[in-house]
């Protein structure tokens, strides 16, 4: 199995407990990331298909979709 980052693993972590939420709630649960470490990595798993973005009106929703 391929480790995971810290980041990567924390936003993992979280959508399997809560797995639909607003971003916001990622950068109030990790004040140790920047907001821009969470959305880059956020991009990063949407691009690989483990989580779905839904934007809306200022504010975007993350769906979990699975793990490989």
């Amino acid at each position: 199995m391929t480790q995971l980052t810290p980041i990567t693993e924390r936003i993992l972590t979280f959508l399997q407990n809560s797995p639909e939420c607003d971003f916001e709630a990622l950068v109030t649960c990790y004040p140790e990331f920047s907001w821009n470490e969470l959305y880059l990595e956020v991009s990063r798993l949407s691009r690989r298909g483990l989580v779905k973005i839904t934007r809306g009106v200022g504010t975007f929703t993350i769906n979990y979709v699975a793990a490989h």
